[in-house]
């Protein structure tokens, strides 16, 4: 009898121990698409939008190298929770309520789905149909100060009075981003709101840079365009998703003089995607790995790249 008790108090350890993650809504196999009953805050005009709806799923094994990298869970220093209700962290910050499965392991959130920022357009209006624009920042770490950076980018990006979009930018807590989990975000949009399927966009720098090419590989019938700027070139090469990709419009930036991430690698994708991509353009800088607010800002590049339709 003794034995049983002791083996029925294991067996909770087993299940709910440090193996156990913190969301609880397995996501779907392969790239088969994981929808959630999606709790929205209302939307308002020239406002940020924090969308929160897709932390509840879980995805096994979308990034090894969190662990392999042996990373801290950087989400467990007070005031950094990533999954805040205010898209903007500063003295107002409220640590959110989280309702985790009864695992409750912070440390394993990385597998969750992404929480996201939302910019709507001036003048929002919810029945017609939008372009959507996706963002995919760099790092592997973070503090408030660079949370809020990264969401502040977001201004930087040009957006014409007659063709205004929807920008969408994720918050990834692992190493590489997951087009999974980027899938069930354009999901997640486009069950609340309309959306061009002809016209949306992905970008991103640094790690957001290998990220568009690992995300658009995955996804290669999703998107109109893709913009990779100062892509980094680890933990493995993004050269061989040059085939996957070599269909769509892409404008790729690199600095020579750029010191965290190669610009050999990149010069080598573009002469790669130059074989059969006709719509390309690689934009050479000086800047090292920066300048990423003036390719955004800039009208005429930002046009070129929603000129593009499916």
């Amino acid at each position: 009898m003794k034995k049983l008790l002791l083996l029925l108090l294991f067996i909770p350890l087993v299940f709910f121990g440090q193996d156990c993650p913190p969301c609880n809504v397995l996501a779907n196999p392969e790239m088969e698409i994981t929808k959630v009953k999606s709790s929205w805050p209302k939307l308002k005009n020239q406002k940020l939008v924090k969308i929160n709806s897709l932390t509840s799923i879980l995805y096994e094994n979308e990034d090894k190298y969190w662990t392999e990298w042996k990373r801290k869970s950087w989400w467990m220093k007070e005031g950094s929770d990533p999954w805040t209700e205010d898209p903007i962290w500063g003295d107002k910050y409220v640590k959110p309520n989280l309702n985790f499965s009864s695992c409750v392991n912070d440390n394993l959130r990385w597998k969750c789905g992404y929480s996201y920022v939302l910019k709507i357009p001036d003048n929002f209006k919810k029945n017609k149909k939008y372009p959507l624009v996706i963002f995919l920042h760099g790092g592997i770490n973070s503090t408030p100060n660079s949370l809020n950076r990264r969401i502040k980018s977001l201004n930087n990006f040009h957006v014409s009075k007659d063709d205004q979009y929807i920008l969408a930018a994720p918050l990834k807590l692992g190493i590489d981003w997951s087009a999974k989990k980027i899938q069930d975000l354009i999901e997640d949009v486009k069950s609340n709101l309309k959306i061009d399927n002809k016209r949306i966009y992905l970008t991103g720098l640094s790690m957001g840079g290998r990220g568009t090419f690992i995300v658009a590989s995955k996804l290669p019938e999703i998107f109109a365009a893709i913009m990779p700027l100062s892509p980094h070139h680890q933990p493995y090469s993004y050269l061989s998703l040059s085939e996957k990709i070599s269909h769509l419009p892409t404008f790729l930036h690199h600095s020579r003089n750029d010191k965290t991430s190669k610009f050999s690698m990149a010069e080598s994708m573009f002469n790669k995607l130059l074989e059969s991509n006709d719509n390309l353009k690689f934009d050479i800088g000086s800047s090292g790995h920066s300048g990423w607010n003036n390719i955004y800002s800039n009208e005429k590049i930002m046009n070129w790249f929603l000129s593009w339709e499916k």
